[in-house]
């Protein structure tokens, strides 16, 4: 039996959400399987049937962190 996965859910920060997303979806062919756009956050939820990431630009500070900031990007 082969290994899986450990980890399954990862989210990034980005000033791009939909052309952050449109990349990991032509690179890695994953698929969109959601979108949110609450008080804190709007982004796209995507899905390679094994690997979930979320791909996020937060609107509030401390959402995001305040030791980063809003204009902080990354895993």
């Amino acid at each position: 039996m082969g290994k899986q996965a450990k980890l399954r859910h990862f989210a990034i920060t980005t000033a791009d959400p939909e052309k952050t997303a449109k990349f990991y979806m032509q690179a890695f062919g994953m698929v969109e399987v959601g979108r949110t756009n609450s008080p804190i956050a709007h982004g796209v939820y995507l899905s390679d049937g094994v690997i979930n990431l979320a791909v996020l630009k937060y609107k509030d500070v401390e959402a995001a962190g305040p030791e980063r900031g809003l204009e902080w990007y990354g895993l």
